[in-house]
């Protein structure tokens, strides 16, 4: 049987992460999975409530990074030939472990469905197609075989919300196929207001300018739906995508992991 890796970044995530832990511990996967996680100098108890779970590979930096050098740390620290993303916000449902060693025995990259409770009408991603295939889906959850990266990289550690759609990216001009599986589930417990959600668009709007301004080709393929949220979303967002053009100093980082 394949090994998993779980790679996990956290930063002040005390409460977030011990829903994780416990889902891990519940499921069983603690002696399965080897699970990495990777805190930004937290100023909580996040590294405590891990170190609490008997973790061995809590990797405790002492300054802030982006996800995508968190990321890339917890996979150089790893050793599964299955490397799974996560955040440290979701928590694993059941038939999670199974359906992603079902969906690897055919394919090399697997994304999973993440839903989130607080939100019954949640907007939809602003999809962007290359090949015919959506690759805006999230690091959430999601898995690649190690000589995935092993053949396009790690993921960008420049780009400061979109490091997903930046590596999915190169893995389907590479010729990889990104392959759903709605069974492979978790709960997403992030935004729980309208003013939660209109501060993530503001952010995501920052991240397309960084993605855009790595590859500019893909300014034009930006998929948005018609619906008046949808709008509103936009608009948040156009002002993220200002600050992260005219504002945002060069490396600077305006946000943790």
């Amino acid at each position: 049987m394949n090994k998993v890796s779980l790679i996990i970044p956290t930063i002040n995530s005390e409460r977030d992460v011990r829903v994780l832990c416990q889902s891990i511990k519940e499921l069983g996967l603690d002696d399965k999975v080897e699970a990495v996680f990777v805190d930004s100098d937290s100023k909580d108890n996040t590294v405590s409530v891990l170190k609490e779970f008997g973790f061995p590979k809590v990797i405790a930096l002492n300054e802030i990074v982006s996800k995508g050098k968190a990321r890339n740390i917890g996979i150089r620290n790893s050793t599964g030939d299955i490397v799974a993303n996560l955040d440290s916000d979701v928590e694993l449902m059941k038939g999670w472990y199974e359906e992603l060693l079902r969906t690897m025995e055919y394919t090399d990259i697997v994304t999973g469905y993440a839903s989130n409770p607080f939100d019954e009408k949640p907007l939809p991603r602003v999809s962007i197609y290359i090949n015919g295939q959506d690759i805006t889906y999230p690091c959430c959850n999601v898995a690649h075989k190690r000589k995935v990266f092993d053949k396009v990289g790690l993921f960008d550690e420049t780009q400061g919300q979109a490091e997903d759609v930046e590596l999915n990216y190169r893995c389907v001009l590479n010729g990889y196929a990104i392959i759903y599986n709605p069974r492979m589930q978790v709960i997403h417990h992030q935004r729980t207001t309208r003013k939660g959600e209109w501060k993530q668009a503001f952010w995501n709007g920052e991240a397309r300018y960084e993605l855009n301004k790595a590859h500019p080709e893909l300014s034009k393929k930006h998929q948005h739906g018609l619906s008046f949220r949808n709008f509103v979303r936009l608009g948040f967002g156009a002002l993220g995508y200002t600050f992260g053009r005219f504002y945002k100093r060069p490396g600077e980082k305006v946000r943790g992991v």
